[in-house]
């Protein structure tokens, strides 16, 4: 896969991509990078495309102040008008499958939506403050360097203000096939949560990887790569 930047009206978008049809978009957890979902990217069956962005304030993105959910999605937006992109899944990890939710919800273009431990209906770190978000901000600094701490830190007060929460109303509207993916054992969003959102999707598959954290499509990568072919089944 190659790198390439386009720029949105929020910032440049630094983003990994490898041609085909249709298109496979993956947003990363909160501190993570588009690189994240290559080891899926090469187990995917059949001849689709891949675009894995850094989402703004991460990685080799730009990092704007104040960046919200709701920005994050209109970025994304941008990106797929600029690149041309007609036919497209999207969905992400945590913080990425959040902003993939609410894009979705918003523009309702996809064909479909693939959610692995996904963030928006839990209470968030901010919401507990304190110790626990400067804990979880120093954590998210050692595992890439390239965040912006401050960056990182208004985007988790801006997720615990709730104006961009993913309700029942909003899982509700959202009428596109949806594959919803859990570790049994995620501590960081607690199954229950991938079940409310399974629960409120019209029309959504769950599956649960026993033994499995929150980040499954690193640590048990064949195992989503298998439900995501079955997923797709044929374009």
């Amino acid at each position: 896969m190659n790198r390439f930047y386009v720029q949105t009206d929020h910032g440049r978008i630094s983003y990994l991509k490898k041609e085909g049809n249709p298109v496979i978009i993956m947003l990363h957890g909160m501190g993570g990078m588009g690189n994240n979902f290559l080891k899926i990217s090469g187990c995917v069956n059949g001849d689709y495309g891949f675009v894995f962005p850094d989402l703004l304030g991460h990685g080799k993105s730009d990092k704007p102040e104040n960046i919200t959910v709701g920005i994050q999605a209109e970025a994304i937006d941008e990106l797929i008008r600029e690149l041309g992109i007609e036919k497209y899944y999207i969905g992400g990890n945590s913080y990425g499958g959040w902003v993939s939710l609410y894009h979705e919800y918003m523009y309702g273009s996809s064909m479909g939506m693939i959610l692995i431990s996904s963030a928006g209906t839990n209470p968030t770190v901010s919401e507990y403050g304190g110790e626990n978000e400067e804990a979880f901000i120093e954590r998210i600094m050692k595992m890439n360097p390239a965040n912006d701490k401050e960056s990182i830190r208004n985007m988790l007060r801006n997720n615990g203000d709730g104006d961009f929460k993913i309700t029942p109303g909003i899982l509700g509207k959202i009428e596109k096939k949806s594959l919803v993916i859990w570790g049994s054992n995620d501590r960081m969003i607690p199954l229950e949560y991938g079940k409310l959102i399974h629960d409120g999707l019209r029309n959504s598959e769950m599956h649960i990887i026993e033994g499995g954290g929150h980040t499954t499509h690193v640590t048990h990568y064949e195992e989503v790569c298998s439900l995501i072919n079955n997923f797709l089944g044929g374009k």
